[in-house]
């Protein structure tokens, strides 16, 4: 596993829409200056990332290290199950969150809104922990309830999962970096999806 700090500049680069000033770069990602400043210059030697005149992208198959350095499988979700189909959950569970609990599709759920490729069979949404009372109350007013295993996965990450989310139909989905990391980690299926958003979405990979 990469260290969580790696991650989070490896998330901020690739998800930033133009190239960043180490500093910028060290508080957007939330990490110290000097530790940013060792990560970026491993990300240099290895030839995913140039210093000058901006810290920026020059080989998006960075994203690879995001989804072998922290894969979605790995990290802790707080489960939850419903009788409703997981493709009608995910409009569902937006509302719910209505304007004031944070969340982010990804895995299949957040394909299904910006590259449609297989129909989900489980919901996968980022959340912040200390919204998680919140969500409890919010998903059990819609009838999806705690659960040991389930469809519906709630997901705890050190990496800001937020950062560069964006609205895609009604919903909150994360970036399409960290879309691709999710589901090309997960393999099978999900890694097919994962190529297939690629190739919509136009990533170098």
């Amino acid at each position: 596993m990469m260290p969580a700090s790696a991650l989070k500049v490896v998330h901020v680069l690739l998800s930033a829409q133009r190239p960043l000033s180490l500093r910028n770069l060290a508080r957007e990602a939330r990490v110290p200056l000097s530790t940013c400043s060792r990560h970026v210059n491993e990300l240099v030697s290895l030839g995913y990332v140039r210093k000058r005149p901006r810290i920026g992208v020059v080989n998006q198959e960075l994203a690879y290290l995001l989804a072998f350095g922290r894969p979605l499988r790995s990290l802790k979700w707080v489960n939850f199950e419903t009788l409703d189909r997981p493709q009608y959950l995910i409009k569902k569970i937006a509302d719910l969150a209505g304007g004031t609990l944070g969340y982010a599709f990804t895995h299949l759920a957040g394909a299904e809104l910006v590259a449609p490729y297989v129909v989900p069979d489980e919901v996968h949404l980022y959340v912040r922990k200390d919204q998680l009372p919140q969500w409890d109350v919010a998903l059990e007013s819609g009838q999806i309830y705690p659960a040991q295993n389930g469809s519906v996965h709630l997901v705890l990450s050190d990496v800001d999962a937020f950062w560069g989310a964006r609205e895609v139909r009604g919903a909150t989905v994360v970036s399409d970096f960290l879309l691709f990391a999710d589901l090309y980690g997960c393999g099978g299926r999900a890694r097919e999806a994962a190529r297939f958003l690629a190739e919509k979405v136009g990533l170098n990979l």
